[in-house]
């Protein structure tokens, strides 16, 4: 959703900005036509009759005589003809044919002497090197080869151009450096090499001679600092743009009284933004998104009035408050301060840009409430406020925003009811979801017929849905989710044959869905999830053509699947968990061979699993856990080769796992448990490179486990419990470097505990009570560091437990280790001591018991065992009291910690 809330992205920012433009020259060109005056259909006063002069016949110019190409440079185009593969050029007239002059050859311009001056061949599909060759032609002024598919690095050979002033290589793809050796062209105001593959460093020598007007090399692999020499350029244009470039903005950018634009967006340029920026008076469009820069917005912004363009957006280190002196900017355009650290209010002045169309401020720490002044900006098209800390109500002067088209509040603390003046905009999206917006929604609504977007999501709005959006003829998107909003579904609303969303999760809507929207032939997501909806799923839903994501998850909707569904060959997600749904799978949906997703999990779906799913070569998530499904796996399930995860614990599936289940290349979830599933685990399964939860506990599956599950990289889980899995723990889980949690209590595993298994650092969980394990407690099992809960009781385990064994485990919560009526474990060297002596025992590594919060004093033991002897007599189950609550009241006193003991009596 968060994706959808935005439908402008930054990058149509920039397009909104040149239609902006565009209208804008349009609107001028309009207006500098002279209007008709009033009188103009008014009899047209006679005009005299001029006396008829006779004109001379003109004197015939001379014929130029033809330019005669310098020796030498003829040459030079043909070896340029057959390095771009001329042939194939989209514009080749004249070239290469010799009773044509090569001074006629298209894009070449000669002077009076026979030296080409000009090369212009942008656009015209040159595909290869540039030659060395055109390193002799010593008269070459201006160089255009931009956007072809040129590659290889710049000759340099070209140092020799002492003429050249213009190159023109943009959207090339050439690569390498810049060769230093161009710094012997004095004569260059224009390097353009941006969208290329160029690299390296700029060359001092290059931009920092003093003569150049025009750089560009944005959206290349430029990387290194800005040399200070380079704000010694009388530039006009430069555009840095999206390159790895860093170093600061040189004061000296207040001379540059002749520049118009700086693009530095996207670089690791820092440092903050120099107060002689207003000595750049002719600076038309400032770009400095998501650069490095830090400090505070410079008051002489407010006197560069030739501003149009202003662009801090996401430069997080920008803080400080907006400037008043900001009115100042009377010709700006366009204000990003997105992500940024901005805070302070609004200052009211902001309502003296009257010609600015566009105002991001979204995601900073501005508060404060929208000054009434805002409202004169009749030309607004863009206010985003959203994820701000702005409050108090939305202001009626609102209304005063002619021209707006995109008003964003969410995220704000944003209060109070929608002023009816909102009928005043024309609005296409309204965007106030998580806001502490309440009251109803406004029909006033209903009379902005552009809207095309409405998020309400996530706020206090109460009331119902008013039938009267189905007048908006052009809304897509529709949030309604998370608010207090009640009632039924409008039937009315099957008008809305544009809506793309339909957003009315956790709200309070009850009733039935309405058949008759089956008309939003546009509808793509309908999601209507957490409430009271009930009644029957309609099989006029069938028709729903464009239909993709379908969710009614946790309602109470009852019935049956309709078979209708399978008509939706574009569906791909069908969420139908948590709901009263029963009858059986209808194989139709097999049909829908789109799926992506499908979950029926927690209804009361019974029956098999259809073999139409074979045709779900696209399935990703299958969800059919605590259901009464049953039946065998289908071997169907071997051809889901996109598979990633698969839960069908708590059902009655029985049979065997599939034995294609080493082709599902893609699965990271697997989860049987409490299934009658039975046989051997598959051998394939270890194979599985991207499983991270692997769970058939409370099954009948047997084998041993596999030494090959060692490779099994990205392994998190795995849970055996209370299944038939035999054999040993082999030593190759210490391999696993990402398992988390081993269980495989209740089954016949025996031998010893692998030391290996410390290798295996995040693990925090070993559950494995209850099984064969003999041995002793491996001393290097001390080294996990994350273990929360280890698990050893019920097992064959002797020895003693190691000194500082417990020292290093600081996240151990609980730790079970021993069970007085069978295990042999010795603690330290005293089978037994009382609860006052606990502190004492422990002395020697005092921080093992720090973490334990499951608080079993060590005197249980010994209490355990005389209830043992002496069960069934009152005074020994008196003294067992006093003696508990005595060493409880000790261990309190000194503030220790107690270690684990299990089953005590």
């Amino acid at each position: 959703q968060d994706t959808l809330e935005r439908p402008h992205s930054h990058e149509m920012r920039y397009l909104c900005v040149l239609v902006a433009t565009l209208a804008g020259a349009s609107a001028q060109t309009t207006a500098a036509a002279p209007a008709a005056p009033p009188d103009a259909v008014a009899a047209p006063k006679p005009t005299p009759v001029p006396t008829p002069v006779p004109t001379p016949e003109p004197t015939p110019e001379p014929t130029p005589a033809p330019i005669v190409p310098a020796r030498g440079q003829c040459e030079a185009l043909q070896t340029l003809f057959e390095k771009t593969r001329g042939a194939s050029w989209q514009n080749n007239t004249g070239w290469m044919t010799t009773h044509v002059s090569c001074c006629k050859w298209h894009g070449i311009t000669c002077d009076a002497e026979g030296f080409i001056t000009k090369i212009e061949l942008p656009f015209n599909k040159l595909a290869g090197v540039l030659p060395d060759d055109i390193g002799g032609l010593a008269r070459l002024e201006n160089l255009q080869l931009d956007h072809n598919s040129i590659s290889g690095t710049l000759p340099r050979a070209w140092d020799s151009l002492a003429a050249l002033e213009y190159v023109f290589l943009g959207g090339t793809f050439i690569s390498g450096t810049i060769p230093p050796e161009y710094g012997s062209l004095k004569r260059m105001v224009n390097w353009d090499l941006g969208v290329t593959s160029i690299s390296g460093t700029l060359p001092e020598s290059v931009i920092g001679k003093g003569g150049l007007h025009y750089v560009n090399v944005a959206l290349t692999q430029v990387s290194g600092t800005i040399p200070h020499k380079f704000f010694q350029n009388p530039l006009d244009y430069v555009n840095f743009g999206r390159t790895s470039l860093s170093g600061t903005i040189s004061d000296a950018i207040g001379k540059l009284d002749q520049l118009d634009h700086f693009y530095m967006e996207h670089t690791a340029v820092s440092g903050t933004l120099p107060d002689s920026i207003k000595g750049a008076r002719r600076l038309y469009d400032l770009d400095l998104e998501g650069a490095r820069l830090s400090g505070t917005l410079p008051p002489e912004l407010g006197e560069m009035t030739r501003l149009d363009y202003v662009h801090f957006g996401k430069c997080v280190g920008i803080s400080g408050t907006i400037p008043q002196t900001i009115a100042g900017l009377t010709r700006v355009d366009y204000i990003d301060l997105e992500s940024t650290k901005v805070s302070g209010t609004i200052p009211p002045e902001m309502g003296y840009l009257h010609g600015i169309d566009f105002l991001y401020m979204e995601e900073t720490q501005i508060s404060g409430t929208i000054p009434p002044q805002m409202g004169k900006l009749e030309q607004l098209d863009i206010l985003y406020l959203d994820d701000t800390k702005i409050s108090g109500t939305i202001p009626k002067e609102i209304g005063g925003m002619n021209g707006l088209d995109f008003l964003y509040l969410g995220g704000t603390k944003i209060s109070g009811t929608i002023p009816r003046e909102i009928k005043e905009l024309e609005l296409d999206s309204l965007h106030v979801g998580r806001s502490e917006l309440s009251g109803t929604l406004p029909p006033e609504l209903a009379t902005l017929d552009a809207l095309d977007y409405i998020n309400f999501g996530r706020t206090k709005m109460t009331g119902t849905l008013p039938p009267e959006l189905a007048k908006l003829k052009n809304l897509d998107y529709l949030y309604l989710d998370g608010s207090l909003i009640s009632g039924t579904l409008p039937e009315e609303w099957n008008d809305l044959e544009e809506l793309d969303i339909l957003c009315l999760n956790a709200t309070k809507i009850s009733g039935t869905l309405p058949p008759k929207y089956y008309k939003m032939r546009r509808l793509d997501f309908m999601y209507i999830e957490e409430n009271a909806l009930s009644g029957t799923i309609p099989p006029q839903y069938g028709k729903l053509e464009a239909i993709d994501f379908l969710s009614f998850d946790n309602t109470r909707l009852s019935g049956t699947i309709p078979p209708e569904m399978g008509k939706l060959d574009r569906l791909k997600d069908l969420d139908l968990d948590f709901t009263r749904i029963s009858g059986t799978i209808p194989p139709e949906l097999g049909d829908c061979d789109n799926f992506y997703e499908l979950d029926l999990d927690s209804t009361f779906l019974s029956g098999t699993i259809p073999d139409s799913f074979a045709k779900f070569d696209n399935l990703f998530d299958l969800e059919m856990d605590h259901t009464q499904i049953s039946g065998t796996l289908p071997k169907v399930f071997d051809k889901m080769a996109r598979l990633s995860l698969l839960y069908v614990h708590d059902t009655p599936i029985s049979g065997t796992l599939p034995h294609g289940i080493g082709k599902w290349d893609n699965v990271e979830e697997l989860n049987f448990k409490n299934t009658p599933i039975s046989g051997t685990l598959p051998s394939g399964f270890t194979t599985l490179d991207h499983l991270e939860h692997f769970d058939v506990s409370s099954t009948r599956i047997s084998g041993v486990l596999p030494r090959a599950m060692g490779n099994m990289n990205d392994l998190k889980k795995f849970m055996a419990s209370s299944s038939s899995v035999s054999g040993f723990l082999p030593s190759e889980l210490g391999h696993i470097g990402k398992l988390e949690w081993l269980s495989a209590s209740y089954t016949p595993i025996s031998g010893t505990l692998p030391k290996k298994l410390e290798q295996a650092g995040d693990l925090e969980h070993i559950n494995l009570h209850s099984m064969q394990l003999s041995g002793t407690l491996p001393p290097e099992w001390g080294r996990l560091k994350h273990l929360e809960k280890l698990s050893l009781y019920g097992n064959k385990i002797s020895g003693s437990l190691p000194i500082g064994f417990l020292e290093r485990m600081r996240d151990l919560k609980s730790c079970e280790l021993t069970k007085a009526t069978t295990d042999a474990l010795e603690w330290n060297t005293n089978h037994f001591y009382c609860a006052a002596d606990v502190h004492e025992t422990f002395a020697s590594y005092p921080a093992a018991c720090v973490p334990l919060q499951y608080q079993i004093c060590a005197a249980d033991y010994w209490i355990a065992q005389l209830a043992g002897a002496a069960v069934g007599t009152l005074l020994v189950l008196g003294l067992l009291v006093f003696c508990a609550k005595k060493a409880r009241d000790n261990c309190i006193r000194k503030r220790s910690r107690c270690v684990v003991m299990r089953d005590v009596a």
